[in-house]
């Protein structure tokens, strides 16, 4: 019955590991959603601002066309203002960027890490009979050949 219990507690650990996995994986999957919505959302209302600048240039120059000052300023305004959203959404996505590959990286450490963990669970519960024969790695890191009597092999 003994042997049972630890593969029945075995088994829920894996589970659990592959459900933890998972959520972290689905986590990171809904974040980069979330962020990809925002940053179009960011260039939507971008483009209907500009719209809003280029028509105020059209607005001024159709009341007064010998206004060349009034419609000169509204054009470097909607210029300057298309600049500095141009700014502000690069930034926004660079930020982005950055902020999912430090996810990603996350993640992955994690995943790699209980795979370590999990390995070397198992070689401490290697048989001896195989240690001895040289067949599974040390604790060292180092693999040994099968056969010992000749070491330039």
């Amino acid at each position: 019955m003994p042997a049972t219990r630890q593969t029945t507690t075995t088994s829920n650990r894996l589970s659990d590991a592959i459900l933890e996995r998972q959520a972290g994986l689905f986590d990171v999957i809904r974040s980069a959603s979330d962020r990809n919505h925002r940053f179009t959302r960011s260039l939507i209302e971008s483009a209907r601002q500009g719209n809003r600048d280029w028509l105020e240039v059209g607005r001024r120059w159709v009341t007064r066309p010998t206004d060349v000052t009034g419609v000169y300023e509204a054009i470097a305004d909607a210029v300057g203002n298309a600049q500095q959203r141009t700014i502000a959404l690069s930034r926004e996505w660079f930020e982005d960027v950055v902020e999912t590959q430090r996810e990603n990286r996350q993640l992955v450490r994690q995943g790699l890490g209980d795979a370590r963990e999990a390995v070397e669970r198992v070689g401490a519960r290697v048989p001896q009979f195989l240690r001895r024969n040289r067949l599974v790695a040390s604790r060292d890191g180092d693999n040994a050949s099968p056969n010992k009597s000749s070491p330039d092999k």
